[in-house]
């Protein structure tokens, strides 16, 4: 098996020390390019944020402090940095964090007219943190960008189930009973598509409906 590049290697580490720390600000200093110090930060930040050790989501968090503080204008790296705190918020509960950072994301692709960096369903992810947030003016808030969101960006079955599980639980939010009713149908149809390719293919990665939600879209569904 081929060795790992160093250059390569040095920005992604699943874990941090003193050791490792010293060698990548080593490398950092190294590197003249000033889109490749912003894209080192970016990947090694996000990397570590990913980690189940708090101790390295934290080193995660300064590094990607540090991409935004001192490359404001390095937009490929920030863009996928900000979306990736937007991510370890929403995961930690922290919903107004979130929303802000999937907000920032969502304008950027907005002005720039192209979602490229992005996970593609940033607003999508705005619209999840606003509906978490639940006072009457992000709820509204919610609805318009879910409405707003562009059906030629579904490419999967569980895309589609994802879309109208939250619009059904936005719209149940609202109190608008028969939009609810509609939308959780819809995720139902999506979920027996899932649940059947699941059946007939055992490789199939299709992440199964939690069966918590399905039991909501059924109620609503009547």
């Amino acid at each position: 098996m081929p060795m790992k590049k160093i250059q390569d290697s040095f920005y992604k580490n699943k874990t941090w020390s003193a050791k490792t720390d010293s060698y990548f600000e080593e490398q950092l200093r190294r590197t003249r390019s000033v889109v490749s110090k912003a894209e080192y930060l970016q990947v090694q930040g996000c990397i570590l944020l990913e980690s189940a050790e708090s101790k390295f989501q934290e080193v995660g968090l300064v590094l990607l402090q540090r991409l935004l503080d001192d490359y404001p204008d390095e937009y490929v790296s920030i863009i996928t940095a900000q979306e990736k705190l937007g991510d370890y918020f929403f995961k930690k509960g922290d919903f107004l964090a979130a929303a802000e950072k999937f907000k920032i994301v969502t304008n950027f692709c907005k002005a720039q007219h192209s979602r490229a960096g992005t996970s593609t369903t940033a607003d999508l992810k705005w619209a999840t943190s606003l509906l978490a947030i639940h006072t009457p003016e992000a709820l509204a808030e919610a609805q318009a960008l879910v409405l707003a969101f562009p059906n030629t960006l579904f490419k999967t079955e569980q895309h589609i189930f994802n879309y109208n599980k939250l619009a059904a639980f936005i719209c149940e939010a609202m109190q608008q009973h028969t939009e609810a009713s509609k939308f959780a149908k819809a995720a139902l149809v999506s979920a027996e598509s899932i649940k059947i390719a699941a059946a007939n293919n055992s490789k199939n990665e299709a992440v199964k409906a939690n069966e918590v939600f399905l039991k909501r879209l059924r109620d609503l569904s009547v």
